[in-house]
This record gives C-alpha cells, structure tokens and sequence, in this order.
C-alpha cells in the first residue's frame, strides 16, 4: 500500500509540482423557459452540435445541458473560462434561462423531458439509445436531476518522482494513488455533501408516483429537516439493480473485474422490459449497466477515452490517468454552479485522501459506508445524528471536525510552501470549521433557511435565482477568447461529416462495440 506525508513531499522537493494539479469541470443544468418550465425547443444551434462540440452538449435531455471545461492548473482560471463559457450560452438562450438548482423545476409528467438528440449517425444513435434505456430503466425524472462533476489529477511529474522512490513504474503507482484516493473519498467525501449539498428539497411533482419518506415543506414541496442532498439520497440516482454490486476501489483488476461483470451480467427485470418495442430499439441490452457510464458513484477512476473504444479496455491497459468526484451539487447561489472555495476545499479533502493510510475496503465496512452516505444525505444536519467508522460509532459533527482538524497541517502546508503565502487554502478550512459549529450556514442549511424565512416555494426561489444569474451575465462582457462562436461553427460541420460518411448497419456497429469488452 502506497503511503504519502507531508515530510515526504517537503523532503522530496515536489512541493511547487502541487501548482500544477490538474483541474476540469463539467456542470450540468435545465433550460427553462420564461415561465420556468423545462424547455421543448431543441437543442440551440448557436450552441453548435451536442455530438461533437467539446465544450458544451447535453446531459439525458435536449434540455439539460452540460458545459465542459479543459483541464487548467488554476482554479481561478478554470472558473474564468466557465464563466465565459456561460456567459456565450446565456447569450445563444434568447427567452430561455438556466435552472440554478440540482433537483428540477416543477414538471408536469415525464413526457415532458425530452431526450436527447445527437442525430442519425451510429455514434449518435448509440447516445440516444442510451438515454432511452436509462429513461426505461429509471425513469426520465431522476435524470432531469443536475450536478456538477470535478476531474482532478496530479502532475505526473510529481507522480514520478514517487515513482521512482518506491521503485515501481508509473502507471502502476498512478493506479494504486488514484484507487488509494478513492477509497478514502468513499470513507470522507461524505464531509463535502455535509458542508456543500444543496438539494434539502425537491418539488412534489418530482416525486409523483414514488414512495418516499419525505416531508411536506409547504404545499408544493417535499423535504427533510436535516438531508443535505436528496439529490444523492433514495429520491435521487439510484438504481436497485447497482444495489449489490459493491465495485471494488482495492485493485484496478478487481475494479475492472467487476464492472465488466455489471456490464456483461444480464439483469431480469431489464431482460422483461426487452430491446425493442414497437420496432424501436429501447436499450442497448438488458445488463445490470448499458455502458460504463451508467455506473452510479460519488468517485470514479478514469481515463479519457477514443470515441468507439470501451472506457474499461482503456483503463485497463494504460491505467488511471484522473479522478471523476460525482458528488457536487449546483450551489445556486453562484451562477456556474460553484465556488472557488469549494474547489479548494474539494482540493483540500483530496489531499487529506491522499495523506491518510487507505487500507481495502471489506465488505462490511463497505455496508457501512452505504449506511453513513444514507445517513448524511437525510438527516446529516441533525446534532443527533451519528455514524459508524473502523473505530466505532461517533457523533457525525465530531467525526468533522477530527477530519478538518487533519486538514489543518495540509492547509498551511499548501499556504506557505505551495502557494507562497496565499491564505486561500487556510481560509476555506477555517470558514468551514466554522460552518461544522452552525450547519445552518451550509448549502443546504442556508438555502431551506432562505425559502421559509421568505415563505416560498422551491420553484419560486429557482426563478428567483435564474434569473439573477441570466442579469448578471447580460452585463458581463466576453471577447470570444476562447473561440467558442467558431467551435460551435465547426462542430455543426464535424456532425454533419460524421452523418455523411458511409454508416455500417447500426445493430452491426452496436454488436461490434459491445463486444469489444477485453
């Protein structure tokens, strides 16, 4: 087992290598039209295509777009080209705005969700299909829900030269790191849903049709008293087939191992909803998972991928290259979805992962950390509320502040040595220590707190905020330095190459990629 300090890195001389973390961001969200309702119209062609625009498609719905960013060293300018990347959307929405929040605006029925549409081309289609078989398998109202994914990695130089001390190549070493991270996430991450979840509450009409255990918050809303993020709770992204699963995070064999299982493993319930209806293809297969992407977890390991080529095979082969942190809801209070501060922080609490011992993760306490995630998304707030770790149970406000307490050394260290006397580091673990001593103050405190004092509802106080956001980026000016107007240009014609060029058979094409599983 791998095991990093802060005497290493200091002793190593690597410390100005953590200038070069590697940071990107994808943010979901719903167009809305004026009255606030999930948008009809298609896709904006100002956006360019959704197949092959590489900064901004779409999610499960032609109404719910996702903005991509490349990867930076900064995360001021990370957020600077989010910025200007909103503000080229907001420009090509017209009467539309975008949605601030995770859970979704009020909607009628499910038929109100559009799927989304990436054209007639193989590639395209197999997208679509997959939408079709998440829609068939859960429903297309768990899938308007939106968040924000946050993909980090270390320089690989930094990477290297602990490679080389421990004398073992680097691919295996990035492999072991990653996975030890990420065993580590599954242990703390619940520490960011606590400080930074921000879906409390959720409109009645998404839970038309489901039995839940919530509670009436006024006569359109539904709610807990101390949830964090119903968005990562049973009302959210769930699937009973995943329920027993348990990935493996211990080896990249046994992590492979068993997602190639979920793949390849026919599940029943999908096997009676069948392949085709009405001569319409309507999921990819009846597997516990269509592709890898319909795996459901608050961190992944990953590695970018070829189009056509099988993400599995790829990481298989040449390793772990970043991680996917899957658990962050849009903060509406910030028109990109997120703060710098909560990216150092989410920083932060991936050092302490990485810093801190990372043994296996049985079974049992793989149970357990199922049963801890539960219990900080529905009631994490409550000063009654508790958890069970390898060393006992604990109050959840303890086992916080004994986590930030460990960042502490981190966040000084990352202050002084890395960023050379900028606090930013420090400042957000104390803003947070802080939050941990009033939960009101977080995310999800501070927003039920602001809906009640106010007496609104959920649909009110997102419109509110929507259209805050689309002022603000009206008066914000952008001087296109990012070619966002020519690439949405060229990917209308790259789509329209990819349609043009001669296409095989699509269950041919389809057979042929799942198939390709190593």
């Amino acid at each position: 087992m791998i095991r990093f300090s802060l005497d290493e890195i200091k002793k190593s001389k690597v410390s100005s290598e953590l200038n070069f973390i590697n940071r990107g961001i994808e943010r979901e969200s719903l167009r809305v039209d004026s009255s606030g309702k999930i948008s009809q119209t298609p896709h904006p062609s100002g956006l360019g295509s959704a197949l092959t625009n590489p900064y901004i498609t779409t999610d499960f719905s032609e109404a719910l777009l996702e903005l991509v960013t490349p990867t930076f060293n900064s995360a001021s300018e990370c957020l600077k080209f989010l910025s200007d990347l909103h503000v080229f959307v907001n420009q090509n929405l017209l009467e539309e705005s975008l949605w601030p929040l995770s859970m979704p605006c009020q909607i009628d029925s499910e038929g109100d969700i559009p799927i989304g549409n990436y054209g007639t081309s193989n590639q395209g289609m197999m997208k679509t299909i997959y939408r079709r078989g998440l829609s068939n398998r859960y429903g297309s109202m768990m899938q308007a829900i939106a968040g924000i994914h946050y993909n980090f990695s270390f320089s690989d130089k930094f990477l290297q030269i602990f490679a080389d001390n421990n004398s073992i190549d680097l691919k295996k070493f990035k492999n072991e790191v990653y996975l030890g991270i990420a065993r580590n996430f599954r242990r703390y991450g619940w520490l960011y849903l606590l400080l930074f979840g921000s879906s409390p509450i959720a409109n009645k009409s998404f839970a038309e049709n489901r039995s839940h255990n919530l509670d009436d918050l006024n006569t359109e809303d539904l709610f807990k008293p101390y949830a964090t993020s119903l968005r990562m709770g049973d009302l959210g992204y769930i699937s009973q087939a995943q329920d027993s699963l348990n990935i493996s995070y211990n080896s990249i064999d046994q992590y492979t191992l068993d997602l190639k299982n979920a793949l390849k493993t026919s599940y029943e319930d999908y096997k009676k909803l069948g392949e085709f209806k009405d001569n319409q293809r309507i999921q990819l297969n009846d597997s516990i998972i269509q592709i890898e992407n319909e795996y459901y977890s608050t961190i992944r390991p990953k590695r970018v991928c070829p189009t056509g080529e099988r993400p599995i095979n790829v990481l298989n082969n040449e390793g772990i290259d970043y991680l996917e942190i899957r658990c962050i809801d849009l903060n509406p209070k910030a028109f990109v979805g997120i703060s710098e501060e909560q990216i150092y922080f989410l920083d932060l609490l991936i050092l302490f992962c990485l810093l801190s011992d990372s043994p296996d993760i049985t079974e049992s306490e793989s149970n357990e950390l199922f049963k801890t995630h539960k219990t900080i998304v529905n009631e994490g707030r409550s000063s009654e509320a508790s958890i069970t770790t390898l060393k006992g149970k604990i109050s959840i406000r303890e086992e916080a502040e004994r986590i930030l307490d460990g960042m502490q050394d981190i966040a000084e260290f990352m202050s002084k040595e890395v960023s050379q006397g900028d606090s930013k580091w420090t400042d957000t673990l104390s803003n947070q220590k802080e939050v941990i001593n009033s939960l009101d103050k977080s995310l999800s405190g501070s927003l039920l707190e602001e809906i009640q004092t106010n007496d609104m509802t959920l649909q009110e106080y997102g419109m509110k905020m929507s259209l805050l956001h689309k002022e603000h980026m009206d008066s914000l000016a952008t001087n296109d330095e990012y070619f966002f107007t020519s690439t949405s240009q060229d990917s209308l014609e790259a789509a329209k190459k990819i349609e043009e060029s001669n296409q095989e058979n699509f269950e041919d094409y389809l057979k042929d990629f799942l198939n390709k599983i190593s």
